[in-house]
């Protein structure tokens, strides 16, 4: 009898973890994939981003601005592509987070809280809101990592320990 309550509770365990990695596997794939669009959108017209954005809402910005709106884009991209495989997903949501840090200062500078959180807007939706969702999503990829569903932990398991002489 214990041996068929253990049982239950390790399968009720990889159950759950296997969901929550599933879950894992979700979240960094729509997101990644979902993101591209606004690094490649950034790339379609990189002066017009730059002197809409950048140099309006972000002039302090060392450097010519084009870098920081190629910069931001190649971000977008790369990490998003980093991300959706589970490769070094923790480095690749921190730059990712820095972008959406930017979107959201941005929106917030152009139009405010808009009456956030309960008022009706004209346009039905808040500008920052897209962002900040992006936002909560890699932070909570930062904090959870990549989960088991990923090329990194495949990678760790295929080989535990590091190469000698490659540490």
């Amino acid at each position: 009898m214990s041996s068929f309550i253990c049982l239950k509770v390790m399968s009720e365990e990889t159950s759950n973890q296997f969901s929550s990695d599933l879950c894992l596997l979700i979240l960094r794939v729509s997101a990644g994939v979902l993101m591209i669009h606004h690094g490649l959108e950034k790339l379609q017209d990189p002066a017009g981003f730059t002197s809409f954005i950048v140099d309006q809402y972000f002039s302090f910005l060392p450097f010519d601005h084009v870098l920081w709106t190629y910069l931001a884009a190649y971000t977008q991209i790369i990490g998003s592509v980093v991300l959706i495989f589970g490769i070094a997903t923790r480095p690749a949501v921190i730059g990712l987070l820095s972008t959406m840090l930017f979107a959201m200062t941005f929106h917030l500078l152009d139009t405010g809280l808009q009456g956030a959180p309960f008022a009706v807007v004209e346009a039905h939706n808040y500008e920052f809101e897209t962002s900040a969702l992006y936002l909560f999503i890699f932070l909570v990829l930062a904090i959870a990592g990549p989960g088991s569903l990923s090329l990194s932990r495949i990678y760790r398991d295929r080989f535990p320990q590091p190469l000698q002489g490659f540490v």
